[in-house]
């Protein structure tokens, strides 16, 4: 299971529910839940407005959450 399901699921939403506050598409979401997308590949700004909308910091989404070493803002 991939890590932003289980953070959706801890949180008691939907996809539906998590598309509509996030922005990002329900697909999108499915996508990423689903592994069909890779999440960790994500654009930032997809990233962040996931954790925004799920209230938790972006390495809890991510299944890797060791590639955001490599981030330098």
């Amino acid at each position: 299971m991939s890590n932003l399901k289980n953070v959706r699921m801890e949180a008691g939403i939907s996809q539906t529910q998590l598309a509509k506050a996030s922005g990002v598409s329900f697909r999108m979401i499915q996508y990423y839940e689903q592994g069909v997308k890779n999440i960790d590949s994500a654009k930032l700004e997809t990233l962040a407005a996931l954790a925004r909308a799920l209230n938790c910091g972006l390495s809890e989404i991510l299944d890797h959450p060791e590639i955001l070493k490599d981030i330098h803002v």
